[in-house]
This record gives structure tokens, C-alpha cells and sequence, in this order.
């Protein structure tokens, strides 16, 4: 499981100290998406940073299992990221030049997988997410959604324990943006962590948890309920948390 306790961010300026992110707890539950929502200079991206290793905390601490992410050293953690978590921007992030295949294929190559067996396991990961038939495909020949769709499965190419997605449907329309989030679901419930970093709430209110930052603070936290309806659809309803927000901020910056 991927947890986090007490994690602060501080960044020193001339003009005086920025907290970024303030006594942040939480623990996100495999199998599940976790919505991080919040305006613009919330810490949303900071927070991201420090679960995925690319940043170190002020203070407290990151777990990936009983991994210690925040005490490793940059080449130890770089190591985790290539093995452990899969990554999905709002930019894609696909190398122009390379096919659709190649791009899924990258990850695995980096990891050290015969040439043969990362072939036969990016196909595999494209056919997962309905882009086999696009797989000789360079990145411009390929619409927004089915470039998204392309860098989830290169996110999901190492098997990784942790898919993270910073604003994944922001460049696209709602219906694709729809289909993007699905796809996401799907990893989720073979029993991936999800985080789902976005500013848009319809699309938070389909995630399983919502964590709300402001000021760098953990604001609310809803938990979505799943059940199924007589007719076999799954429907969620949110409901908060309760413990408030003092409760689940301990102290400050």
C-alpha cells in the first residue's frame, strides 16, 4: 500500500518560506481511484512529486509497502519509479518518432526485458486497452484519446503497483475523457493503486475516495460506495468523511 504521514514541503525564497504542502496523511487503498483535487496552488503537484520519489519531503515520510520512498537516493528511487509506478500525463508524453508499440515497449526495454518478450508484452498491454490495431502508429497519426490510451498501457508495461495520473483528460472532450477514466477504473479493479490528480469534479465524482486540498492542506476526504443496481450497474454515492478537516490536518507550518 502506498501511504503517506506527515508529509510537508517547504520551499525557501527570498521573499520567506512557501508551504506547499502541510502535515498531508493519507493511505491509498489498492484496487482502487483516488481523486486529488484542488484550485491551482493547492499542492496538488507537490503532493504527486512526493509520492512518486521525484521530490524528497521537508518532513514525514512516504511508503510504498515497506518501502521507505522518502529515505532512498535519487538512483534507488528512480529504480522504484521504473519498476513499481506507471505514469499517464495531460500531455502523453509519447516519443514523436517512435510507434505506438515502441513508445509501450520503452519501459520494459529500460528495465532490462529481452527485445522478444517486451514485443510480445506490448502488444499484450495495447490489446488490454483496445489500441492493437493501432500499434505500427506514429503518435500524430492518432487522436487525442487514443494517444492517452497508448501512454496507459506504456504506464502499465512494468506491471507497476501504482498508476499515477496527473490531469489525464484535460486536453480531451468529455466523452473520450470518459473513456480515458474507464480504462483507469479497469487497472484499479485488478488491484492497482490509482491517483487521479484533476480539477475536474464530475469526473473526481467517479473515483472510489476524493481528497481535497487547499493551501496545502488536506481539506475533506469523501469516500465514494459501490453497489450494484437491480439491472447490474454500478452506481457510487459519496460520503464524507467524518472526520473535518481539523481532523484530518494535524498541525501546521
Amino acid at each position: 500500500m502506498l501511504r503517506a504521514s506527515g508529509l510537508r514541503k517547504t520551499y525557501r525564497t527570498a521573499a520567506g518560506d512557501v508551504h506547499a504542502l502541510r502535515s498531508f496523511e493519507h493511505a491509498f487503498a489498492p484496487g482502487q481511484v483516488t481523486a486529488v483535487l484542488g484550485p491551482s496552488g493547492s499542492g496538488k503537484s507537490t503532493l504527486l512529486n512526493l509520492l512518486a520519489g521525484f521530490d524528497v519531503p521537508s518532513a514525514g515520510e512516504v511508503w510504498l509497502g515497506d518501502v521507505a520512498v522518502h529515505d532512498l537516493p535519487e538512483r534507488e528511487r528512480a529504480g522504484l519509479r521504473l519498476r513499481s509506478f506507471g505514469f499517464v500525463f495531460q500531455s502523453y508524453n509519447l516519443v514523436t518518432v517512435f510507434s505506438a508499440l515502441q513508445n509501450v515497449a520503452l519501459p520494459l526495454g529500460l528495465a532490462g526485458v529481452p527485445r522478444r518478450e517486451r514485443d510480445d508484452r506490448a502488444r499484450a498491454t495495447l490489446e488490454r486497452v483496445g489500441m492493437l490495431h493501432r500499434a505500427h502508429h506514429l503518435p500524430h497519426k492518432l487522436s487525442g484519446g487514443e494517444r492517452q490510451r497508448v501512454a496507459l498501457a506504456r504506464a502499465l508495461a512494468n506491471d507497476p503497483a501504482v498508476v499515477f495520473a496527473d490531469e489525464p483528460t484535460g486536453s480531451l472532450d468529455s466523452s473520450t475523457g470518459a473513456l480515458v477514466l474507464a480504462a483507469l477504473e479497469h487497472v484499479a479493479v485488478d488491484g492497482r493503486t490509482v491517483v487521479l490528480v484533476t480539477h475536474d469534479a464530475a469526473l473526481a465524482g467517479r473515483a472510489d475516495a476524493r481528497l481535497r486540498l487547499r493551501d496545502g492542506r488536506l481539506e475533506s476526504v469523501e469516500h465514494g460506495i459501490t453497489r450494484r443496481s437491480h439491472d447490474g450497474a454500478i452506481e457510487r454515492a459519496s460520503e464524507r468523511d467524518p472526520a473535518d478537516a481539523d481532523e484530518l490536518v494535524v498541525g501546521s507550518a
